[in-house]
């Protein structure tokens, strides 16, 4: 019980260090070293440290990340993405199917805040269908964040693959069921009774078609190569800006600029600072303690999976925030049950949909002056049921561990 109880301190210390508003970076690190010194494993802190720097696993994910965020800003700042939005709603006549799918697309690539994207043209429509300010942020936020369940070129995806050693292919299968259910039920929920008359949109060329397709595929081919053919992400990530750069004839100059943008260096050092804390967790034996005194004094798994990621997501706001602080606790849990991992990531994701943390929460709900009070109304009860159908796929386990 003692382990269990020094592992608690370390995780209530990491989320009054993220409470105190401080950087998520300090309460990781800070989490790191409190585990070595109360697991009896202070040398071992600085080797660990240095073992973390030259590893490679470290180095590929910090690559991952700056190919993806790449390959985000060249769509957004080349003016490709807002190019593929204007023909998307030329070829897509149902209102209902535009208003969704501007949030969706966008949400294929990450970028911060990146809801703020999508809200200019969910205001525009959404007024003309007479939806109110609370609506229109619901139906941009929910179908902004769907393919976040899976989608490796997000931070989330990436670094559960990093930390539980799993491949892209069954963080697919784990959470495709998800992603269906939810988009099934945003729809069913928030997009059905609205007005679905023809949009009033210029007719569709073939050019839209094409537009579409430059800015498409390079993303379709980051997501499918490493997950049907294993393909390195890093590697995957920058095949599709170089088919970018030659599809759309982008000049040399704009891929100087962007990758200027694309080294965030608070973002690297949280993503390594992550990694060594699971080199900490695993070198310490904290993991291995604490797994045997859980099953010695009757600790249901299901319940651990589901409090402990969906307050830390609730808290940082963040997807790498609660996936960093809490999957590496729950190592021992999630590896042993894969079904688990689909739990666990689902809690947490809850955590950060009604977080006033989550910057695209926040910074919408200013943008379309919607009432906090009215929009947790009508999204609690959808969140709710996305956590108990994850709870139903885990008791009956959808997944079965090779």
């Amino acid at each position: 019980m003692f382990d269990i109880l020094k592992l608690v301190l370390v995780l209530l210390l990491m989320i009054v260090i993220v409470a105190r508003k401080l950087d998520l970076i300090y309460a990781i690190f800070a989490g790191a070293v409190a585990t070595g010194l109360l697991f009896n494993h202070e040398l071992g802190i600085l080797i660990d440290l240095y073992k973390t720097i030259k590893d490679w696993q470290t180095i590929n994910i910090l690559l991952m990340f700056f190919f993806v965020f790449l390959l985000s800003n060249i769509l957004t700042d080349s003016g490709i993405l807002s190019n593929m939005l204007v023909s998307l709603e030329r070829l897509i006549r149902d209102i209902r199917f535009v208003i969704i799918s501007l949030p969706f697309i966008i949400g294929l690539v990450p970028a911060p805040s990146g809801a703020m994207l999508s809200a200019p043209f969910v205001q525009e429509l959404g007024t003309k269908m007479g939806m109110s300010p609370e609506r229109k942020l619901i139906i941009n936020y929910w179908f902004r964040h769907i393919t976040e369940y899976l989608n490796p070129v997000y931070p989330g995806p990436i670094l559960v693959v990093a930390i539980l050693g799993i491949t892209f292919k069954e963080l697919v299968i784990l959470n495709l069921p998800i992603m269906i259910f939810v988009f099934i039920l945003g729809f069913v929920m928030y997009v059905t009774r609205l007005k679905h008359e023809n949009a009033d949109l210029e007719k569709p060329t073939k050019k839209d078609v094409l537009v579409i397709m430059n800015g498409i595929l390079p993303i379709i081919i980051a997501v499918i190569l490493p997950i049907f053919f294993k393909v390195n992400l890093a590697l995957s990530v920058m095949l599709s800006v170089v088919l970018i750069m030659i599809i759309n004839k982008l000049n040399i100059r704009i891929l100087k600029s962007v990758a200027k943008k694309s080294v965030k260096v608070n973002l690297l050092i949280l993503i390594f600072s992550v990694m060594f804390f699971k080199m900490v967790l695993n070198n310490s034996r904290a993991i291995e303690l604490v797994s045997k005194a859980m099953v010695e004094y009757g600790f249901h798994p299901i319940a651990l999976v589901t409090i402990v990621p969906l307050i830390a997501g609730f808290v940082t706001g963040i997807t790498i925030g609660y996936v960093g602080l809490t999957f590496p606790l729950l190592l021992p849990f999630l590896k042993s049950n894969h079904n688990l991992i689909m739990l666990a990531y689902v809690s947490g994701y809850i955590g950060i949909l009604v977080s006033p943390a989550h910057l695209c929460f926040s910074v919408t709900q200013k943008y379309f002056h919607a009432d906090y009070k009215k929009v947790y109304k009508q999204l609690i009860p959808s969140i709710i049921m996305v956590l108990g159908f994850a709870l139903l796929l885990t008791l009956f386990g959808w997944f079965r561990n090779r």
